[in-house]
């Protein structure tokens, strides 16, 4: 889109879904986030596979809501991603209260001051500085391509 950026689109989780389909066509990168139970994770797999391979762009899954006290489940996950081909995030998104609150405030989970708010927003600050560095390092590989 000219004049942007960045442009952040969020859709439904459907395989054909048309707007799934106009979003990865129109996309440079996209973000698929997930949680860590094995039938997402197998519904993911099935999304990247039949749509987001077949268009061609540069995607990554993001693991969210990771129970805190089973933070074996999110590194199991990323295991079974690698293992499908499909690259993730290194760091993850936990599930807290923190979020239900905020959001119930009208806050973002930065300006939130309860329990774990630290926490939550120090997990999207790795996602985040995370992304920044893959568009980083793929602007820079197109730059010295061109």
């Amino acid at each position: 889109m000219r004049g942007y950026g960045v442009v952040v689109v969020d859709t439904p989780p459907a395989l054909r879904s048309e707007a799934l389909e106009a979003v990865l066509r129109a996309s440079d990168f996209v973000v698929l986030p997930t949680p860590p139970a094995p039938l997402d994770l197998e519904a993911l797999v099935e999304t990247v596979r039949r749509a987001v391979r077949p268009v061609g762009v540069a995607h990554r899954v993001l693991l969210t809501r990771v129970d805190p006290r089973s933070l074996a489940e999110a590194l199991e996950a990323q295991t079974a991603l690698m293992e499908a081909g499909v690259p993730a995030f290194h760091a993850f998104v936990r599930a807290y209260k923190a979020h239900e609150r905020a959001a119930l405030e009208g806050k973002p989970i930065t300006g939130f001051r309860g329990p774990n708010a630290r926490e939550a927003e120090a997990d999207y600050r790795r996602v985040a500085e995370e992304l920044l560095r893959e568009l980083g390092e793929r602007a820079l590989a197109r730059a010295e391509g061109a």
